[in-house]
């Protein structure tokens, strides 16, 4: 383990649990968290805190940090910002390391806040005391059953790791994770960032085995410098990517008045952001897919790319999404189209984007998949359309809801065995297969399922061709940096 993951094992590891300011009314925070805690299966000590109370949550409770029998790893701190220095001052001499603040101190509203939190830091910073926060959502580590947090969702372990300044953003993140079965590594609201900054949490990240890529949600940056610095560092193991929001005048005082971030010179940031290597995008549909699309797909050579699919209204949406994302489709070599030839009925049209016209050849797809990989001239493929894996298409609506549990999972068992195949044939190419999808015979929520059960084993279906193609173009963009990395 090094340093940075030492100095923060008590964050997200936690033994044991000091919750200071936890509560048995429903309503206040030290309920709702420490509920979550509990609820979320945390297998360490909890000590509530609340010289009020005998028990919390049937937890028994302590009046004082100092009555407690051992030196808990970390403090959730849930009281009135006037307690908190001398709170904090209380940790440090107790022997505290770690300490997650959920209440807000005020810096984000002006006045005194700013002075008021820089006198919390410097008492933490005495005892080499670590803080998160304040106004922070919590925190959350799934392979450590660790949820610290105000919302009630707990997601999988994962490979994903989160870093949002905003709680809100955080858990639409994690809700998403959820849903779609993908799960996260770690999860961190990081607040108004008194002591950690994002930076912090991107260099831990960067160094932990357990996350693959990083999806984050900042609103500014104190020290430039050392974010682009960190940032740099990370890019270079593993996909970051990001909204930088409050670009515009509005957005720019929201954040201020939210997180007291400093908002502002979104060119230059915008700038300084791909030269290090991270992926910026506009809105939270497009940082989660295109995280889950980093993760199991190998990183594109260069952006010359094949479209395949089983009709055509999707290849033509799909062939002008790749001209406005910078994407190049193609000519097909004669050997390929010779080769594609040999799969395809005779009266498919040769070109690029690959018109399979809806045949159901046994194999075809997984056939001209590999034909377009082996291709030297083409470094990605688009896959629209993915049911000519399925041996047949059940007409859901005629049957039982017990035979229809049984046909879904026989479906999921052969795309999960299509998709296994495609991802050892993509690595091998070390070429990324980007798929979009309908799932023409699903009727209710069967599609969600269908892609819940390959989110789950870490493959990521799209619903629309340009939510495919704009995804492919992400990957192909950090491979270009990573090439001009390697040229250096």
């Amino acid at each position: 383990m090094n340093n940075l993951q030492s100095r923060f094992k008590p964050l997200f590891d936690p033994k044991s649990i000091a919750f200071i300011g936890a509560s048995n009314t429903p309503q206040k925070w030290g309920y709702i968290v420490l509920k979550n805690l509990i609820n979320g299966g945390y297998h360490g000590k909890i000590f509530p805190i609340n010289p009020k109370e005998k028990q919390v949550l049937g937890i028994k409770a302590h009046s004082h940090i100092w009555d407690l029998p051992q030196i808990p790893d970390m403090a959730v701190i849930v009281i009135p910002a006037p307690a908190v220095p001398e709170v904090i001052a209380e940790c440090v001499d107790k022997g505290v390391h770690a300490g997650l603040i959920i209440i807000a101190v005020c810096a984000e509203v002006g006045g005194d806040g700013e002075k008021f939190q820089k006198i919390i830091v410097e008492k933490a910073q005495k005892g080499n005391m670590i803080l998160v926060g304040p106004n922070s959502n919590g925190i959350a580590r799934p392979r450590t059953i660790f949820f610290l947090q105000m919302p009630s969702v707990f997601p999988e372990p994962g490979l994903i790791g989160i870093v949002s300044k905003s709680g809100n953003v955080a858990a639409s993140l994690i809700r998403r994770s959820v849903k779609t079965g993908f799960g996260i590594s770690c999860m961190i609201s990081t607040g108004n960032e008194a002591d950690l900054h994002c930076e912090d949490y991107f260099s831990y990240l960067g160094s932990d085995s357990e996350t693959k890529v990083i999806i984050s949600y900042v609103e500014g940056f104190r020290d430039g410098r050392r974010f682009f610095d960190a940032a740099k560092n990370v890019t270079t193991q593993k996909p970051m990517v990001m909204i930088k929001a409050g670009e515009t005048d509005a957005g720019a005082e929201a954040a201020k008045s939210h997180t007291a971030s400093l908002a502002g010179l979104e060119a230059a940031c915008r700038g300084a952001c791909r030269q290090v290597g991270i992926t910026l995008v506009d809105n939270l549909e497009d940082l989660f897919n295109a995280g889950i699309g980093f993760l199991n797909q190998p990183i594109p050579r260069s952006n010359r790319t094949a479209i395949l699919t089983t009709g055509g209204g999707w290849e033509v949406l799909a062939a002008d999404a790749s001209s406005r994302y910078g994407l190049d489709v193609v000519r097909l070599s004669h050997k390929t189209l010779a080769a594609l030839d040999e799969i395809l009925p005779s009266w498919w049209n040769p070109g690029n984007p690959v018109d399979m016209v809806a045949d159901n050849i046994e194999g075809a797809m997984m056939k001209s998949v590999e034909v377009l990989l082996k291709d030297p001239e083409i470094d990605c493929i688009i896959l629209l359309g993915i049911t000519e894996f399925l041996e047949s298409r059940p007409v859901f609506n005629k049957m039982s809801p017990e035979t229809i549990e049984d046909h879904l999972m026989e479906i999921n068992q052969q795309l999960a065995s299509a998709f296994e195949t495609l991802r050892e044939m993509s690595h091998f190419y070390e070429k990324p297969v980007i798929s979009a999808t309908e799932i023409p015979f699903a009727v209710g929520d069967m599609e969600e399922r269908i892609f819940y059960k390959l989110g789950k084993i870490g493959f990521a279906l799209y619903k629309t061709p340009d939510t495919a193609t704009k995804i492919l173009s992400y990957l192909v963009s950090y491979g270009k940096y990573l090439n001009s990395i390697d040229s250096d």
